[in-house]
């Protein structure tokens, strides 16, 4: 027996002449070239390994799709404040300032609150957490790109200014400055509510305001007395819708009944109990209320999304509500499809 023959270790004598094929040791005392036994095994490597990056490429594909479904619904296009870390006099100054740069500029910006990202798949790392969620709830003009999103986690201990892909690289700098020296000083201090209405503030007016387009410059007034009149005319216009919108805010912040100022303001979600022992959540609830002469006032809205919660409080569905699209029309909910290349600045604490 030679050296080929007695390499052939398994005991394919037992088996089936048909099977012996299938064992090496076989193709040995068969006497086959050494290099066709190496080359078979090489072929079939091969295909193990080319079965492998199949599995793998596939497994990857699937992963997408699951983190997109882990990432929240907004419920608000201006606060989603799902850690519960804004006050109620906050959360309403940043829902005013949102809403106004909106309505003046066309600059989407949102706030997000969360308690962690690894239940929302955000494993991988904050940033691309971060762009993720941007770019899933579409955040911004889709042509400006120009949106922005400040996310913070708050058992993860972090925070992140998300700008638009539409932003220079100024921006992030800016972005950075705004995180460093405004918003991680309040929340090393514990004042969160605090900490995120001023950088919001702060990147409205450092960033968004800055990128938004520019007027169209005003044409030059002509000498004679019809422009002259037209002037007048326009500036008294001017002047009476500001002294309205003046006039109007100066109410919401006194009492209709004594006059006073400092009302306090409480904004809550209403939960109506559902059949399995759960409630669902379809409207908000804002009071307003007097401590001077105990005056008192409820609005009752409806909430952008509908989400039902089991009775442990664990979320089991979210969908569109279509009373808030019946109210709000069509036009002012929502995110306008912008999209974010990662760009802004992220802090720790």
């Amino acid at each position: 027996m030679n050296d080929h023959e007695r390499f052939a270790c398994f005991d394919y004598k037992s088996q089936p002449s048909r099977d012996r094929q299938d064992w090496p040791g076989c193709l040995l005392s068969s006497r086959r070239p050494w290099h066709q036994f190496t080359g078979g095994l090489l072929k079939r490597g091969g295909s193990v390994i080319a079965a492998l990056i199949l599995s793998i490429a596939l497994w990857l594909g699937l992963m997408a799709p699951i983190h997109a479904q882990d990432l929240p619904d907004w419920q608000d296009a201006h606060v989603n404040d799902f850690a519960r870390l804004l006050g109620p006099g906050d959360a309403e100054a940043i829902r005013m300032a949102l809403s106004d740069l909106r309505s003046t500029t066309g600059v989407e910006g949102t706030i997000v609150t969360l308690s962690d990202r690894a239940t929302h798949g955000g494993a991988d790392g904050l940033e691309p957490f971060a762009t993720r969620l941007f770019n899933h709830w579409g955040v911004g003009d889709a042509g400006r790109k120009n949106g922005f999103m400040i996310l913070v986690l708050a058992n993860d201990r972090e925070a992140r200014i998300e700008l638009g892909a539409g932003y220079p690289t100024e921006a992030d700098i800016r972005a950075q400055d705004i995180m460093r020296n405004t918003m991680l000083p309040a929340f090393r201090d514990g004042r969160m509510s605090e900490g995120i209405r001023q950088g919001t503030e702060a990147v409205i007016s450092l960033i968004a305001r800055p990128g938004a387009p520019a007027l169209a410059p005003a044409a030059a007034s002509g000498t004679n007395w019809v422009d002259r009149a037209l002037n007048l005319v326009f500036f008294g216009a001017f002047a009476a819708i500001f002294g309205a919108i003046g006039l109007r805010h100066w109410r919401r912040r006194h009492c209709p009944e004594c006059g006073k100022g400092g009302l306090e303001t409480a904004r809550e979600a209403v939960q109506t109990p559902q059949e399995d022992g759960g409630y669902l959540v379809a409207d908000s609830q804002t009071i307003r209320c007097c401590p001077h002469c105990g005056w008192s006032e409820s609005r009752r809205m409806p909430m952008p999304r509908r989400v039902y919660y089991g009775p442990a409080g664990d979320v089991l569905r979210s969908e569109r509500n279509p009373e808030y699209r019946a109210r709000s029309g069509s036009g002012s909910s929502g995110f306008g499809g912008g999209s974010s290349r990662g760009g802004g600045a992220s802090g720790r604490w």
